[in-house]
């Protein structure tokens, strides 16, 4: 592994731990076993390692996003792969270290959010009309609405106030509000769709 994919991968460790602000460039270079000069001869400062930290996660979440669109039977099966996809990318993260990327780091933070209501916006409206569309989903739904609706609600889901995480992970916030998100879209042929692939997914989480 080249030096700079390291360091990413290690810093980006350390944050999804315990946050942005508690982990500083020395805590960096230690994990990954090198001197700080050597570390700032890569990356200027810790801003710098942020912004290309969200630059490939919003990269990597849009490539996942289109693949799931391609290869998803339905509209219903596209949130199933959608909650797969967030508790990947999101299941290990301490809210912590969002928050501190709204508070101390709004530039890199607004790469985040401009992802959420340009591209993220798009993806969720056109699930929305494709389920439409195959009978998915109910036809009398606000479209622009819902998606607006749908786009706030999983953000509130990373906010710490929102329920006490000692008692509930992320995950399981994420799924309860996917699943609240599915039944309040779906017709009756959707709910026997959303049933299917919540029993598949569970046979899918039995272990060997």
């Amino acid at each position: 592994m080249e030096v700079q994919q390291l360091i990413l991968e290690k810093a980006f460790d350390l944050f999804k731990r315990y946050g942005i602000r508690s982990v500083s460039m020395d805590d960096i270079a230690s994990q990954c076993g090198m001197s700080k000069k050597t570390l700032y001869q890569h990356y200027a400062d810790k801003d710098t390692l942020i912004h290309i930290i969200l630059v490939h996660m919003v990269s990597k979440s849009e490539s996942q996003c289109c693949t799931i669109s391609q290869k998803s039977e339905n509209a219903m099966h596209e949130i199933f792969l959608s909650i797969d996809m967030l508790q990947e990318m999101f299941g290990d993260i301490n809210p912590i270290m969002l928050f501190d990327l709204h508070k101390y780091h709004q530039m890199a933070y607004k790469k985040l959010d401009d992802h959420k209501q340009q591209f993220i916006y798009s993806i969720t409206k056109k699930n929305i009309e494709r389920g439409i569309a195959e009978g998915v989903f109910r036809p009398d739904i606000n479209v622009e609405i819902m998606t607006h609706l749908h786009l706030h609600t999983i953000s509130m889901t990373f906010e710490q106030e929102m329920l006490p995480r000692q008692k509930f992970s992320l995950v399981d916030i994420q799924m309860e509000v996917m699943l609240h998100y599915a039944y309040g879209l779906a017709t009756a042929k959707g709910v026997k769709l959303i049933e299917k692939y919540k029993q598949q997914r569970a046979a899918a989480l039995q272990p060997a």
